[in-house]
């Protein structure tokens, strides 16, 4: 009889761990950091930091699965580097004319704005009523509402000052006003409050081979790319 009754609680354990009679729907609120980088983009483009925010609904559908939609506002950048070309012209000793080209750095950023759907699909390990582990998987659909390319100012090799310059990185042979990631990662969550680490993959192109007319380049920002992700991102649950 006595072992009988010491195995319930471990038996109620095991049944919140895998099945917790309590799953619930619920919203959701987070807010992360994204490093973003050029998935084929060589060494033209660079990782740098962005952010997301938004909201999510927990769905559960079986046990401990659930389905977690969402919607969150994000802001991208990836840092560029082009090589532009300085003409030297000089006269030599003999009276004739001559011409280098001298290759600079010119550095900007490529800087996204826009909406992020993710659908994941999910399963949380209940280890005690306020402590749960999360693994998730998922696509996941990004709108670009404004993408733009910033180069930085720079000085040429012919003490050349050129201003920095902003403009439109949309367009038949740039940015994509839609491109498909697929989500994967892990949270935490302690009482209602949430904390996961994830990334994402690019499926479809970010974006086109490009040549984008800038100041008195027309910069050549190389093949196509696709967008890869790290996201830190902390959050509630209501």
């Amino acid at each position: 009889m006595l072992l009988a009754l010491s195995a319930i609680p471990a038996a109620s354990a095991q049944s919140y761990l895998f099945d917790n009679p309590e799953n619930r729907a619920y919203f959701g609120v987070r807010a992360g950091i994204d490093i973003s980088s050029a998935a084929n983009g060589g060494a033209m483009f660079s990782n740098k930091p962005g952010f997301s925010v938004g909201a999510v609904y927990n769905i559960p559908v079986v046990a401990n699965f659930y389905f977690e939609p969402g919607l969150h506002l994000f802001y991208n950048v990836f840092g560029t580097s082009t090589v532009q070309f300085f003409e030297q012209t000089w006269v030599d000793e003999a009276g004739v004319e001559n011409t280098r080209d001298i290759p600079y750095q010119v550095d900007g950023t490529l800087r996204n704005f826009g909406f992020r759907i993710p659908l994941n699909l999910g399963y949380h390990f209940d280890f005690a009523p306020d402590l749960s582990v999360h693994a998730f998987t998922g696509p996941q659909l990004n709108l670009s509402l404004v993408a733009r390319y910033h180069q930085n100012e720079v000085i040429t090799p012919g003490n050349e000052r050129v201003q920095s310059e902003s403009v439109d990185a949309f367009g038949t042979n740039g940015y994509k006003h839609v491109d498909l990631q697929w989500n994967f990662g892990v949270g935490l969550t302690y009482q209602r409050y949430y904390m996961t680490v994830g990334g994402s993959v690019g499926i479809t192109k970010m974006k086109s081979a490009s040549v984008i007319p800038c100041g008195p380049y027309n910069v050549d920002l190389g093949r196509s790319i696709r967008r890869n992700l790290v996201n830190i991102s902390v959050g509630y649950n209501f």
